[in-house]
């Protein structure tokens, strides 16, 4: 059923996930932008790796509800597997590399929430 009104939307629990994997992630890129001098990483990782997982879980939890309404595309599974592989090798290559490729996974996950919720 196409959503008609922002209430809609916003009742989704599929939109509510993708749309707290979206903050979490423009978070967690915040996060690692203001750990990028040497002195604050011992302090700012951890904050940074909880960021991360919490919006793996969010997003995952939009795949789960994605295969209850339809089942999900290719390229959502695309994605996940972007977040699960490209972005934590890319922190051992290059720290500004790492930071490009996860401004690329901001793009994925907001290209993956319009397609399939709207």
């Amino acid at each position: 059923m196409p959503v008609t009104t922002l209430e809609d939307l916003f009742s989704s629990p599929g939109f509510l996930a993708i749309f707290f994997s979206v903050l979490l992630t423009i978070a967690n890129i915040m996060v690692g932008v203001s750990i990028l001098p040497h002195d604050q990483r011992e302090k700012g990782y951890r904050l940074h790796r909880i960021l991360f997982g919490a919006m793996i879980i969010s997003y995952g939890l939009f795949l789960i509800h994605l295969a209850q309404i339809n089942r999900p595309s290719i390229s959502a599974y695309f994605v996940l597997a972007y977040l699960l592989l490209a972005v934590p090798f890319s922190r051992r290559l290059n720290v500004t590399l790492h930071a490009i490729i996860s401004s690329i996974a901001l793009v994925l996950i907001s290209a993956i929430a319009v397609f399939n919720l709207l």
